[in-house]
């Protein structure tokens, strides 16, 4: 019976397992399907590392859950079909941004993204397509866990201020501009395993830009905690793929109440889109302009 395996699930031991590793427990709401509690293995992943590929495997193997958890949203579900990532030119993002189809935040933040993963060996997102492989072959649910893109970058967006959002996207049209080659990122990426590449780049930008970091970082760990726990009146054993820099985040939210109705909340436009697409086309040109300067100095 469902309630005998739950109450005999074995639960292994961190230190067998790939790290970095949080395991939590937790009771299903409605107790009436299911005794016992539901055992979650959250593994933190670089997100470009063939290493973390081979942690997820070794985890889904070893645990056998009956529902995967990815850092994904629907939005991005693509990801997971994905052959290869096509990175857009920087003209192209601008045209984007200009006729509204995109937000100046989202289009050059996606545009940096696809640049750093063309230098790289590990296509962004493998890890949760090797996950979504593994669910497969042992009969596991996979379950798209992440917060909507769409409403993320809206909540970073609206919660800039006018200047913050002429020097955030001058900072990210500026990064993409100068990345380390392909093998120095590779050497960088693997030295943050007890973090991941993303999340880190978060940080970096949040020690300048400190509004990024609730709606980018705190409300996602909020959302995937929301979402982890929901699944203990479905599963007596979850496994969980997320970047490495959110395992803290869920650990601290896994006994707190969280408002899901707030932080999935789209906040309102308060300034017209014209003028941030007039201000990041400036701030582009001038960024393209000094590097152009500095390429003919040398």
């Amino acid at each position: 019976m469902a309630g005998e395996e739950a109450a005999t699930a074995v639960v292994l031991a961190p230190d067998t397992l790939p790290e970095p590793l949080a395991v939590l427990r937790c009771l299903p709401e409605d107790q009436s399907g299911r005794e016992g509690h539901s055992i979650f293995y959250v593994l933190g992943t670089a997100h470009v590392s063939t290493e973390s590929c081979d942690d997820v495997v070794t985890l889904i193997r070893a645990v056998k859950p009956q529902v995967v958890l990815l850092e994904l949203c629907a939005e991005r579900r693509p990801v997971l079909t994905a052959d290869k990532l096509r990175q857009p030119s920087l003209s192209e993002v601008m045209t984007e941004i200009r006729t509204g189809r995109t937000s100046p935040f989202q289009g050059i933040y996606s545009w940096m993204l696809a640049k750093v993963g063309s230098h790289l060996d590990v296509m962004p997102g493998e890890e949760f397509r090797v996950a979504l492989r593994e669910a497969h072959a042992i009969g596991a649910q996979v379950v798209l866990g992440d917060r909507l893109l769409s409403i993320t970058l809206a909540r970073v967006w609206a919660a800039l201020g006018m200047w913050e959002k002429v020097k955030l996207t001058g900072s990210l049209l500026w990064t993409g501009l100068s990345l380390l080659d392909s093998e120095e990122m590779r050497l960088e990426i693997e030295k943050m395993k007890e973090t991941d590449a993303l999340t880190e780049a978060i940080r970096e930008f949040g020690k300048e830009f400190p509004s990024l970091i609730l709606p980018l970082l705190t409300e996602r760990d909020q959302y995937m905690t929301f979402m982890l726990r929901k699944l203990a009146s479905r599963a007596h054993t979850v496994v969980a793929v997320v970047g490495a820099g959110h395992l803290q985040g869920i650990r601290d939210h896994w006994e707190k109440e969280i408002d899901i109705h707030e932080i999935t909340r789209m906040p309102p436009e308060r300034q017209a889109m014209w003028r941030w697409r007039r201000v990041v086309l400036l701030t582009a040109g001038g960024v393209l302009v000094g590097t152009a300067l500095l390429r003919m100095r040398r």
